[in-house]
Order: C-alpha cells, then sequence, then structure tokens
C-alpha cells in the first residue's frame, strides 16, 4: 500500500475514526496499574492540556452577583436572623471579657443578707432598703435603681389583714426616696391586649419627688429562642412612650451622657443590641449584708461606689430573676449560664453612660464586606476540583467569620448568614455546572473514543480529570498498518453488499484484537486498517504491544478464512492471507485537517515508513514484517526470521525489515 493512496482515501474510508481532539499522554500501564517503566522507553512530550475549567467571567461574575442578592434577600428572613444571633452570641462567648465596668455597680440582696435577718419578711424590709440607700447616699454615689418591685408597703399589708400597724415604719425609707437620687422599677405587660402595669407600692410613689421621671420599666425583649440581647431605651404604652429602667437610671445619674442623645425620639423606641461587657459576674456585687454593716463607710469597696450608679437587686436561691444571655451558649458540654437581671440593666446603664453601643451594620455595607469572600470562593470554585474548592470555600466562610468578630470587636455587628450561603450557593452552582460539563465532557470522550480505543484508555483520559486542548503534539508510537492480501480479486467475486458483509465481520475480530492490546484504531481505508500504539495515551511497552497485535492479527485471520469459506462457498478454497507492517518512532499526535474538517490522527514518517513495510511484507514473503526501531524498543523476547533491508521512498538509507515469529513473555 502507498501513502498517497493513503492519502487520496482518507476521506472514503468505509468506518472512519474522527476524534476531535487529542487527548493527554497519560501511561496506559498506569491505567493497567503498572507504574515501572523501561529505561529504553523514549521521552516524549506530552500532549498540551487545558486546566481542569476555564475561568469564564461572565459566568462566574454572575454567580457571584447572584449569590450577593440571595444572601441580602436571606438576611429579610427570620431563619438568617437567628443564625446572626448564634454568630453574635459566639463572638461574644470568644471574646469574654472584654473591659471592666467603670461607671456601674451591683448590690445584692444575696443569701449572706437574708441569713442575718432570718425571721424578717422580704414586705418588711424598708427600714433595711432606707439603711442602704442612706450608706450609698453617704458614699456619694451618683444614682441608685431598686430593681425591686414592692407592690405592697408593710402599710399596706398590714391593714390588708386588718391588723395595728405604724404609719411611720417605712417614714425613713420614704424620706430617701424623696432624696431624688432613686429610679424604682416597674413593668407593663400586654398579654392581654391592654397595657397592664406592675407598679411599687403606691406610697413609695408618692414619695418620688420626680414621680414618673423616677420609674423605669424593666422589660427588655425576649428573642424567639428566649434570649436577651437588645433592649430599648424607651417603651411604648398607654399611648405614649416610657423610659425604660436603665434608660431612667442613666439619665438620672448623667442627664448628658453620651449613650442618652435623642432618648426621647421614636427612634428610642426601636430595640438595638446589648454591649455586654463580658459574661455573668463580670459586675462583682456587693452583699447588701456590706452595706448594713455598722462601718459600712469605712468599707474599701463601699468606698468605691462613690460617682457611680449602683443598681439593687435580689440574687438569693429560689429567686428566678436570671435570664439567658448571648453568653447562654452552650459550647463543648458547657452548662448554660444565665445572667441576673441586676446585671444586664448594668450593662446597659454603663453603655448609656459611655456612649457606647453595638451597631449592625446595613446591607449595603454588609454586602460590601461579603463581596471580596463570595469573590474569593469563586476564583478557587473556577480553578480547582470540588474538594479543593470546597476547603476553598470553608476557608473564606472562616475568614469572614474572623472579619465579623474584628468588627464585633469594634462594637460593630456584621451578618453573616447571608454571606455564608452566598459561599454556598456559589460552590454549588459552579460544582453542579462543573458536573452536568464534565459529564457531557464523559459522555463525549466515550462516544469519540469507544469504539478506537480500549475502556482501559477511556479509563485513564476520564481519571485525569483534564479535558484534551485542540492541536497536536509530538509523541513516540508505533504505527501498524494491516492488508488483506489480492483482496481485488477477492471482492471480484463477491457482490457489494458480501464484500461489506465481509470486511465487517472481519474488522470485528482485528478491532478487538487492537482494543484488548490497548491500541487505537485510527482509520480504515478499504480493507486496510491503521492503528496506534501509545497514543492517545502513552504507554513504556507500546512496541511490544504492536507486535503481539500483529501476531494476533494473523491467527485471527487464519480463523476467519474458516467463517469465510462456509459463509461464501462460491470463494472455494480461498487463502484468506493478510500482511502486517509496523514502525515505531517519533510522530505528530492530533486534530490534523482545516477549519471545515478535522481528523484526529498521526501523521509523520514513521507513519509512511510503517505502510512501506506493510508492502514490504509482499517481497519478503512473510506475514508480519517489523522495523530494527520496533524490535528495539520492545525489548527482550521478540524472535525474529529473516531481515532484509527495505529500500523506502523517500529515504536515502534502507530501512532494516525483520520477519516477526513470536513475543514470548519476559
Amino acid at each position: 500500500m502507498d501513502v498517497a493512496a493513503l492519502s487520496r482515501d482518507n476521506g472514503r474510508a468505509s468506518q472512519a475514526a474522527r476524534l476531535p481532539f487529542p487527548l493527554p499522554a497519560r501511561p496506559l500501564a498506569e491505567a493497567r496499574g503498572r507504574v515501572a517503566r523501561p529505561r529504553h522507553e523514549l521521552r516524549q512530550r506530552p500532549i498540551a492540556l487545558d486546566p481542569p475549567m476555564r475561568f469564564k467571567p461572565v459566568f462566574y461574575t454572575c454567580l457571584t452577583l447572584a449569590a450577593l442578592g440571595l444572601g441580602l434577600f436571606v438576611e429579610t428572613l427570620e431563619p438568617a436572623r437567628r443564625v446572626d444571633a448564634w454568630t453574635s452570641d459566639l463572638w461574644h462567648v470568644l471574646a469574654g471579657k472584654r473591659r471592666e465596668p467603670s461607671r456601674v455597680a451591683v448590690a445584692l440582696l444575696d443569701d449572706e443578707a437574708l441569713a442575718a435577718e432570718p425571721d424578717r419578711p422580704l414586705v418588711f424590709w424598708g427600714p433595711l432598703y432606707a439603711k442602704v440607700l442612706a450608706v450609698l447616699r453617704q458614699a456619694g454615689v451618683a444614682a441608685v435603681g431598686i430593681d425591686i418591685q414592692p407592690a405592697l408597703s408593710p402599710v399596706t399589708w398590714m391593714d390588708l389583714i386588718g391588723a395595728d400597724s405604724s404609719r411611720d415604719f417605712d417614714r425613713q425609707f420614704m424620706l430617701e426616696l424623696a432624696t431624688g437620687k432613686t429610679v424604682l422599677a416597674a413593668s407593663v405587660s400586654t398579654e392581654s391586649g391592654e397595657p397592664v402595669f406592675s407598679l411599687p407600692a403606691t406610697d413609695y410613689l408618692l414619695a418620688l419627688p420626680g414621680h414618673e421621671a423616677d420609674l423605669g420599666l424593666t422589660n427588655v425583649p425576649l428573642d424567639r429562642d428566649g434570649v436577651v440581647r437588645r433592649f430599648a431605651p424607651a417603651l411604648f404604652a398607654e399611648g405614649e412612650p416610657r423610659l425604660s429602667f436603665a434608660a431612667a437610671l442613666a439619665r438620672k445619674a448623667d442627664p448628658a451622657a453620651p449613650g442618652l442623645a435623642n432618648i426621647d425620639a421614636a427612634s428610642a423606641l426601636s430595640p438595638r443590641p446589648i454591649p455586654f461587657l463580658g459574661p455573668p459576674g463580670s459586675f462583682s456585687h456587693l452583699s447588701f449584708a456590706r452595706l448594713l454593716a455598722p462601718d459600712a463607710l469605712q468599707d474599701p469597696a463601699v468606698q468605691a461606689l462613690a460617682g457611680k450608679v449602683v443598681i439593687l437587686g435580689i440574687d438569693i436561691h429560689g429567686a428566678h430573676d436570671r435570664l439567658a444571655s448571648p453568653y447562654s451558649l452552650p459550647l463543648f458540654g458547657a452548662p448554660k449560664e444565665f445572667m441576673a437581671g441586676p446585671e444586664i440593666h448594668a450593662n446597659i446603664v454603663e453603655a448609656l453612660l459611655a456612649g457606647r453601643g453595638l451597631a449592625p451594620l446595613g446591607k449595603p455595607v454588609a454586602a460590601l464586606a461579603w463581596l471580596p469572600f463570595l469573590v474569593l470562593a469563586a476564583l478557587a470554585c473556577a480553578r480547582l476540583h470540588p474538594g479543593p474548592s470546597a476547603l476553598a470555600a470553608v476557608g473564606c466562610l472562616l475568614a469572614s467569620f474572623c472579619l465579623g468578630y474584628g468588627l464585633f470587636l469594634a462594637g460593630k455587628l456584621l451578618p453573616l448568614a447571608g454571606c455564608g450561603l452566598g459561599i454556598g450557593c456559589i460552590w454549588a452552582g459552579a460544582n453542579a455546572v462543573r458536573l452536568s460539563r464534565g459529564e457531557r465532557e464523559k459522555a463525549h470522550i466515550r462516544q469519540a473514543f469507544g469504539k478506537y480505543v480500549s475502556e482501559a484508555a477511556i479509563a485513564g483520559i476520564l481519571e485525569s480529570g483534564q479535558p484534551p486542548a485542540p492541536g497536536g503534539s509530538l509523541a513516540t508510537v508505533t504505527i501498524l498498518f494491516s492488508d488483506i492480501r489480492n483482496f481485488t480479486t477477492l471482492s471480484e467475486k463477491l457482490s457489494a453488499q458480501e464484500v461489506v458483509e465481509l470486511l465487517n465481520a472481519y474488522f470485528s475480530k482485528v478491532c478487538d484484537i487492537i482494543l484488548a492490546h490497548g491500541g487505537m484504531i485510527d482509520k480504515f481505508i478499504g480493507d486496510a486498517v491503521m492503528a496506534v500504539f501509545g497514543a492517545p495515551l502513552a504507554d513504556p511497552a507500546h512496541a511490544r504491544q504492536a507486535l503481539s497485535t500483529a501476531l494476533g492479527m494473523v491467527v485471527a485471520a487464519k480463523d476467519f478464512q474458516g467463517w469465510m469459506r462456509q459463509r461464501f462457498p462460491k470463494l472455494g478454497d480461498w487463502e484468506f492471507r493478510i500482511g502486517v507492517g509496523l514502525h515505531a518512532g517519533p510522530a505528530v499526535v492530533g486534530n490534523i485537517g482545516s477549519k471545515q474538517r478535522l481528523d484526529f490522527t498521526v501523521i509523520g514518517d514513521t507513519v509512511n515508513t510503517a505502510s512501506r513495510l506493510e508492502g514490504f511484507t509482499k517481497v519478503m514473503g512473510c506475514p508480519v514484517v517489523a522495523s530494527q526501531a520496533v524490535v528495539d524498543l520492545a525489548g527482550a523476547g521478540v524472535v525474529t526470521g529473516k531481515s532484509e533491508p527495505a529500500q523506502v521512498k523517500g529515504k536515502r538509507d534502507p530501512v532494516p525489515a525483520l520477519e516477526i515469529l513470536a513475543v514470548n513473555d519476559q
């Protein structure tokens, strides 16, 4: 067969292997589980590859913007707000105690103080409250808030049970209230639809010089999970705003405090985050027992109260004035910590007096803060495979958490639920596209190569995870050409349909042999077959595999002769013979052709020489002829017969041609 005929018949093949792109030169031995390479393997340049997935700016820009928009929308929903609340709780827990209180102190009626007066009911503690207030006034405190709601005075209580009472029993307590340094606690309930106030006893209210100005509502809003995270400086009740207990106390101590700006405006009704100083116990409390001691004014702890706001409360065994705070978030099996009501108010008053807040960032600022992490996640998903890109996405999420934590320490709350959802959507969207594209590429590869390369080769291509690039590159391969002897005479004895049937049956047998040895069927030209070994996947044993294929094809031709005589009796004793020529060397592997038509094939002097050696089998009178290069690359165990120099057209020096008799196992 001559190469000119090969070129002319290239477009008329009965079954042409139309392969649209070159494939990575991944060693076939690796696909089969072998890693050893013989020393005599020729070096070859791998076929160029694309990255795992080309970066498509438009797609990833749209994906990032869509994720950003989705995140901003989700932030308006309750689940996202709850996630943000838990994130804020975690920041509180991680930060621990951030600063020492400097303007507010807490004094409690605790078990120690109660043990000193075991026979005195709480309703008759008015004289003791008076002593406590007197000590605090003499110590020079700025203001006192009584977070205790005595709904009944002793006088009223005695009247209710019909007992004689002294109208002067609580006189000292009421005189202390009349000094104007005290704010009493009240509360309001709207469960029935109408506001229902819980107020101190009327006797105590009348003693307040400022009346409503010396009264504050202790209500704090609870989130849906029962945690106190916010407060409102004022609450709307009976058609008008009423100051909260903390706001009234802060204004009593310092009307010009930074946190009291616009306290009478409508914005004061909106709940805002409480800037807690630290976990429960950050305000170390002073027991009533020390304030009631005879030398209380000489106590350094009492003297340290000068100029401060002091909140009086109850914290005794069985009392339930404890609420869940951000520090109640259980971590690593730790029990929940609840915070006493007076300490919650102390945190609020401290923040109002210091002008310190915890401001949630608006959506525009949050979007700008999220954008770098969303962009980084998109870039990672564009460049990395699903596993590494998932780790990169988690890294972006952790980085955004760290940014949020830093802003939290600076007094800003960055919502992160939308950012986390956006990062997750980018990863899912990018890899969904990658998966669908990858499946399409796999299906395309299987469709394009399934009939022309072995399953091991296809598996190696798919395992590489890299789509091939267009073009071609140099590779060391072994080329096999096979032709049927006297096919022109044979075709004259059969009809056109019978010729096609015979060729299809013959090609089915030899193709199985080629594929079984890792070869690629490049094309069929009439009755001839061209196969390539060492491409599209590099195989260090390509020469040896090609020789084994050639010998197997000769055996198959002998077996096929019996089928042919049985199917076409009119052929008589026709002897079905083939000739196989092989040559090894460098060749260009890739897409060859024009813009209108491309074929994946192999071209070069190696191909021409292999074709000439196939024709030289007729001169030597043997079925399989290979060049010395093929025998050398095949290694030990190749049994050869006669040898003749083949004068190949276009070559000045003859090519040593050897008859191949067998290939023994190494």
